[in-house]
């Protein structure tokens, strides 16, 4: 008995290290994620139209705001180019942005607006390139589409964040300040000190964030816009659900098509797998439909075993927040609050 214990013993302490070995060599293995460099004073930033067509005068007005403050700025002189509701053909659109992409010069990446046809040419980016030269790539909307395929194929921190046709070329007025003055704490280069490692989001005044689910959780950022995630949902572009902090949005959805593609996230077991989840802003016509929208919220968290807060300033609204796609988080419910653990550029 005593020689059937201590071979058991044995076996127990071989299998026991072997796991750990194993989940060793799994996290050695695993792909780390890069961070492009916080702009400079001097910085060439292209602005570019991967999804639907721009506003011209917008564009060229934005990219004299950001001359002004000293940075340099490259537009294709095609960029009001139009096909049906894209910014041009799927062809035109892609080689823009590989073209800046592949640009040494080129330390960020806007995208003047969303819309539609991102989803398009996912499988023709070069994410090699960004992998290989880490930049800044910002956008909402359509453009979590790429945030998404970034996340998968290049392993890299971008920016779910205002765009120049959408809140950054208002500047000047006072209901878009708020997004602005987020967008370039996370961006500008002078808002890091040295030896300072993450920040709280700031939030905007009167804005109090609720939990409908309480807790604190860590993890990695990840998210955007509901309609794009379950666009991609079975794609090799697909959200990455394990251990994250699914922040999502969306605009003119009605509460059965929030509850259609939540459902889908719930089937394919993605909802199991999150640390937390962050609710931005949904629009709605009416105290009806927003009654509807937050009964749906609760169905599918209120007995979440993770953190859920909701009612965060994030999507289609002045006040939108810039989150680092990728970037380490914690998530404290009951403080309504969402803080960076690691400064999300270098």
């Amino acid at each position: 008995m005593n020689f059937y214990r201590i071979c058991c013993n044995y076996m127990g302490s071989i299998l026991c290290v072997a796991v750990l070995v194993q989940a060793s060599l799994a996290q050695t293995n695993a792909p780390s994620w890069t961070k492009p460099a916080a702009l400079k004073l001097g910085d060439t930033i292209a602005i570019v139209a991967p999804a639907g067509p721009v506003d011209v005068q917008q564009v060229k007005d934005y990219a004299q705001q950001l001359e002004s403050l000293g940075y340099k700025v490259v537009v294709s002189p095609s960029i009001g180019r139009r096909a049906g509701y894209l910014a041009g053909t799927d062809q035109e659109r892609v080689d823009e942005l590989n073209e800046a992409i592949r640009d040494p010069k080129v330390r960020a990446i806007f995208a003047a607006r969303g819309g539609f046809g991102l989803t398009r040419i996912l499988d023709r980016i070069d994410y090699a390139s960004l992998a290989k030269d880490p930049k800044i790539i910002t956008g909402y909307s359509d453009l979590t589409g790429l945030h998404l395929a970034i996340a998968r194929k290049a392993r890299m921190v971008s920016f779910h964040c205002p765009m120049p046709m959408s809140n950054l070329v208002k500047s000047d007025q006072a209901e878009y300040r708020y997004a602005n003055e987020c967008f370039w704490r996370t961006l500008d280069a002078k808002k890091y000190p040295v030896g300072q490692v993450g920040f709280s989001i700031m939030l905007p005044d009167n804005c109090k964030p609720d939990a409908l689910t309480k807790g604190k959780a860590t993890g990695r950022l990840l998210g955007g816009n509901l309609t794009l995630i379950s666009a991609t949902t079975g794609t090799e572009y697909a959200l990455e659900p394990e251990g994250a902090i699914l922040f999502l949005e969306d605009i003119e959805e009605a509460p059965y098509r929030v509850d259609r593609m939540l459902s889908q996230l719930r089937l394919v077991g993605a909802l199991d797998k999150l640390a937390g989840v962050v609710l931005g802003d949904f629009t709605y016509k009416n105290g009806a439909e927003q009654a509807q929208m937050e009964a749906v919220f609760h169905d599918y968290f209120d007995k979440a075993s993770y953190p859920v807060l909701w009612k965060f300033p994030c999507g289609h609204i002045a006040a939108n927040a810039t989150l680092p796609h990728g970037a380490l988080a914690e998530l404290d419910a009951d403080k309504g609050t969402l803080k960076l653990l690691e400064n999300p550029v270098k």
